[in-house]
């Protein structure tokens, strides 16, 4: 063999043996990522609301909402109720009452709601008899009146009574050591009537009382005359047994005429639009109040820390109102486990004891007894938590 074969043998065979060479081992193949799967989203039960968003009370009836949606949020966060998740349909009554009447069936007719929360203005009275007419459960924001649900089977309230909140009155009238008390009130409205019934009552009881009324006919605007018979009979104190708006031009009166007595109010008055309603004129006003914020319960301080931070701002009674409405509203929906008009009625009806943020409630006025109601004051613009009054 010669150089040149040998050669070429050497070069054939580093050829090839480079080509037996073991190849590096490659990386397992990385299996693609499995999706995950699409949560199928619960059933919807749709809750209406209907509230003043504009006109008088519209600062009120956006705190309501805000609390609703809070309280809606939170039983939504938790799983929802009856295997479904709560939505708010909002229609906006503008403080009419045709309005109201005309939100409530498009409600239940339209928007297919199982149940009704709203209130706070003009028109509360004709959303109650359309809900009443149409069977199906409102819980009525703020509402104090007698009759409820006796003569109103569908309507529910989450609040004290007109006979509560005006013996809180005549009590705290009695720790301002007032012994001459004057009610101004309107005879022929129930709510004036029956607060300023329970206010006398109350006060007359302490043997040195003494109370006088001074009525005024429905309608009334100027109330000069009436202000100025008062100031002769020089009370300690003036009850009015109204609502915020028919209360402000009586108290700039009162003090135009240099009445700066102590003037005794009703829940009403706790209220956003109530300060600006007076000015100046509200100072010494004492009312009771439907939301203590100052109360150090767990529930309460978290509420208010949670609100402040979603809303920029701290809570009112409004607030806490409606959060309180809607968590009572999803509870009776549980214990019903049903949203079928009549299930859902006995439910609410069945309400007791419940802890609310405004307080333990009750739907049953023959079992609504609570111990004890905030007593707030109005002082430069701001309204501020004074005591607790006992009710027993």
């Amino acid at each position: 063999m010669n150089r040149f074969s040998i050669a070429l043998l050497g070069a054939m065979l580093l050829l090839f043996s480079g080509c037996n060479k073991p190849s590096a081992p490659q990386p397992p193949p990385v299996a693609e990522p499995t999706p995950a799967p699409t949560p199928t989203p619960l059933p919807v039960i749709n809750v209406g609301v209907f509230l003043p968003l504009k006109g008088l009370g519209q600062g009120s009836a956006n705190e309501v909402l805000n609390g609703l949606a809070m309280g809606a949020e939170e039983v939504n966060a938790g799983g929802g109720v009856i295997g479904h998740v709560l939505r708010l349909v909002v229609r906006d009554t503008r403080a009419e009452p045709a309005r109201a009447e005309k939100a409530v069936r498009d409600l239940v007719s339209e928007d297919k709601t199982v149940a009704l929360i709203g209130g706070l203005s003009a028109g509360s009275a004709e959303a109650a008899m359309a809900a009443d007419e149409i069977g199906i459960p409102l819980l009525a924001l703020g509402s104090t009146m007698p009759g409820i649900p006796s003569r109103e089977p569908w309507i529910f309230r989450i609040c004290q009574t007109d006979f509560h909140s005006g013996r809180v009155m005549a009590k705290f009238a009695a720790t301002l050591g007032a012994k001459r008390a004057l009610v101004l009130y309107d005879p022929a409205d129930e709510f004036s009537k029956s607060l300023a019934l329970a206010f006398g009552k109350q006060f007359k009881r302490k043997p040195d009382a003494r109370i006088a009324g001074e009525a005024f006919a429905t309608g009334t605007v100027d109330f000069t005359k009436h202000l100025q018979t008062i100031k002769k009979k020089n009370p300690d104190v003036i009850y009015l047994p109204l609502p915020a708006d028919q209360a402000a031009p009586i108290l700039r009166k009162a003090r135009e005429l240099e009445l700066t007595l102590p003037f005794l109010g009703t829940a009403n008055w706790d209220s956003l639009e109530f300060p600006a309603m007076v000015g100046e004129s509200g100072n010494n006003t004492y009312f009771p109040g439907r939301f203590n914020p100052d109360d150090p319960s767990d529930a309460v301080q978290l509420f208010l820390e949670v609100y402040e931070r979603k809303n920029g701002a701290s809570p009112s009674a409004s607030a806490a109102m409606g959060y309180d409405a809607l968590v009572v509203l999803a509870d009776a929906i549980r214990r019903a486990n049903s949203t079928e008009p009549q299930k859902l009625r006995e439910a609410l009806g069945s309400t007791q004891s419940f802890p609310g943020l405004t307080g333990d409630i009750t739907t049953d006025p023959e079992l609504a007894r609570p111990q004890s109601v905030p007593l707030l004051k109005l002082d430069a613009g701001k309204i501020s938590f004074l005591e607790m009054i006992e009710t027993n």
